[in-house]
């Protein structure tokens, strides 16, 4: 058939360990089959990552995707997805992120870059258009993001974009990651320690050339109607732009679900202090947006004076202000606003450090870790101790070093009484949104591919899940998680796509009719609702098969004990424990395809969808069901 456009047609192979880049044409079989971005990452680490293969070692690979829209026309086309196995969770791992680095990528060339090895010495990637070479980066070693991507800019020159580790990844900090453009992050699951293990500390990318469109006239008609309909639309056009994601801290706290005290709340008290309206009445400088995105859904924040005067960033989202306010008792919004600082100049996932600071804390106040290990009081709302402590993660100081190998290490280190303040599935920490207050919605946690993950689902009428049958509940939560995959096949943003929405029909409107006529207008290649979703599925089972070939199984798809059995103290959702876990997750396993028994993927599904390869390997390690 062709890739006739959308695709720039080519891509990157780097072996560090030989320092031998080769350039070679776009696999068609891929795109064809897993169309971009994750699914591109997620195949790959299929083929290229057995079950061996150290998260940390030169066997592991670091995948760097576009998707067939990232660079076009298309609103809201600045993402790429960067994935390889764990060092965080030792299973499928990838993360995404936004900025105007992954439409730079494009435009150079390039689709995919395939980073294998481990160099020497600290190298950098330098892709400017054809010119693709590795250089030395030891005069990069050591220095924070900001000064990394300072420097490469005035060593090559202008024009040029940068993705780079901190000293986080330089120190294999397993929640270190990747900082785009200064205040993007590939954040989760440790992909930053991935570049940290090889070595690599940027890769810089300068492109003039045009992506092919098959259909001009008619793409450029679909992205004007898509465009209008994101700005029409209340959410993503107003709202988005007015507070980013900030606002949900609100809704969160309304609905009895905003994680407080290391989850052991789920109302905060003083969420006002820290809430959108206190920043953009304190801190809040300028909305922003990513590469040709009409939200504008970036925080541009700084502080003018106090004890922080000084701190600027791009930033902070909802996430980052919750794990750093409510989830560690924190009203203090000045120090939020300078972890936030902080991490992205050294390549932190704020989520992560965020709870991780939060487990530590809770440990402190139950006497599990004593000031004389820390080497101060890590009392609750203590931000002086919290940006004491986001440091020694960052660097392995003190009792940072336990804290730098992920929660579960920490339980090991604490010893098994610690065990029930580790909030996390599969070792990765969920978003501040405590499943006691959405139940069903938030069953979400105990079988994403990545750990505990909110952006694998996102239902519109997630309230009402709560109130239907279990198995119909399940079969949503299904066809939501398939919706949601969309955007990062693509190479195009969630928010305005899938998450920020008025009604469900005007998702579907965008992403399931605009999206695949404009993917067949940019490549020529006919793609409808149902082989969209297809794919969505068929990277869906992958990735499951991937975890699967790990020995991740039933046992593994659960909650933290917290959420079971402690009902929650205080809000609207007071007394209330997550109760129906027992009720949906049969269902999901139905819905999805999946053996009761096992939780892998059943011969049949995986026939439907064309993975004989995933077959014939899982039947090998007497993985297949039947």
């Amino acid at each position: 058939m062709g890739l006739g456009g959308g695709y720039a047609g080519k891509m990157i192979e780097a072996d560090l360990s030989k320092g031998a880049v080769t350039v070679s044409p776009l696999r068609e079989d891929l795109a064809l089959k897993y169309i971009g971005g994750r699914g591109f990452t997620s195949r790959l680490q299929w083929e290229l990552v057995g079950p061996a293969v150290d998260p940390l070692g030169p066997d592991n690979v670091s995948i760097v995707a576009t998707g067939p829209l990232t660079g076009t026309q298309a609103a809201a086309s600045g993402r790429f997805t960067v994935g390889g196995r764990s060092p965080l969770t030792g299973i499928l791992g990838d993360a995404n992120s936004g900025g105007m680095w992954a439409a730079e990528l494009k435009l150079a060339g390039y689709d995919l870059i395939i980073l294998k090895g481990a160099a020497r010495e600290p190298v950098y990637l330098v892709i400017d258009d054809e010119r693709v070479e590795l250089r030395n980066a030891r005069h990069l070693w050591g220095r924070d993001t900001w000064e990394t991507g300072d420097v490469i800019v005035n060593d090559l020159g202008e024009g040029f974009r940068v993705a780079c580790i901190g000293p986080a990844g330089e120190n294999l900090v397993r929640v270190a990651g990747i900082v785009v453009d200064a205040d993007h992050l590939a954040a989760r699951t440790g992909v930053g320690a991935v570049w940290g293990s090889k070595k690599l500390k940027a890769i810089a990318v300068r492109g003039t050339c045009d992506i092919p469109i098959a259909r001009p006239r008619e793409f450029a008609r679909l992205a004007d109607e898509l465009w209008n309909l994101i700005l029409c639309d209340k959410m993503s056009g107003t709202q988005l732009p007015k507070y980013g994601t900030t606002s949900l801290l609100n809704l969160h706290n309304d609905l009895g679900g905003l994680v407080t005290r290391n989850a052991q709340d789920g109302y905060f008290e003083r969420a006002d202090r820290i809430d959108c309206h206190a920043l953009h009445s304190s801190y809040f400088v300028l909305a922003t947006a990513c590469y040709n995105c009409p939200c504008r859904c970036d925080r541009y924040s700084v502080v003018k004076e106090g004890e922080f005067a000084g701190t600027k960033v791009g930033g902070p989202e909802y996430f980052t202000i919750a794990s750093f306010g409510s989830r560690c008792d924190n009203d203090n919004l000045a120090s939020i606003i300078k972890a936030n600082e902080l991490c992205n100049r050294w390549g932190l996932d704020t989520a992560s450090t965020g709870a991780l600071i939060g487990f530590a804390m809770e440990c402190y106040e139950r006497g599990l870790l004593s000031r004389q290990r820390l080497g101060y009081e890590l009392n609750w709302g203590n931000y002086r101790a919290i940006l004491s402590l986001v440091e020694d993660i960052a660097f392995r100081r003190g009792f940072g070093n336990v804290l730098a190998e992920g929660v579960r290490a920490a339980v090991a280190a604490l010893g098994p009484a610690s065990a029930r303040y580790a909030i996390h599935v599969k070792g990765m920490e969920p978003a501040p949104l405590d499943p006691r207050a959405l139940k069903v919605y938030n069953f979400r946690y105990a079988v994403a591919s990545r750990g505990a993950d909110h952006l694998r689902i996102s239902a519109h009428g997630a309230y009402e899940l709560d109130r239907c049958p279990a198995e119909e509940a399940a079969r949503r939560l299904k066809f939501w998680q398939d919706v949601v995959c969309v955007p990062d096949l693509m190479g195009i943003c969630k928010f305005p796509y899938t998450f920020y929405s008025e009604t469900p029909e005007i998702t579907f409107r965008k992403a399931l009719e605009l999206v695949p006529r404009l993917y067949e207008a940019a490549t020529g290649i006919p793609l409808d609702r149902e082989r969209l979703l297809q794919v969505s599925d068929r990277v869906a089972q992958t990735e499951r098969a991937f975890n699967v070939r790990l020995g991740v199984g039933p046992k593994d798809d659960c909650l933290p004990a917290r959420f079971l059995e402690e009902p929650l103290p205080a809000g609207s959702k007071k007394g209330e424990v997550y109760d129906r876990f027992d009720e949906v997750k049969p269902g999901f396993y139905l819905a999805s395809g999946w053996d009761e028994e096992t939780g892998a993927p059943r011969r049949e599904r995986l026939e439907e969808l064309g993975l004989q390869d995933v077959i014939e390997d899982l039947s090998r390690l007497g993985k297949l069901p039947g």
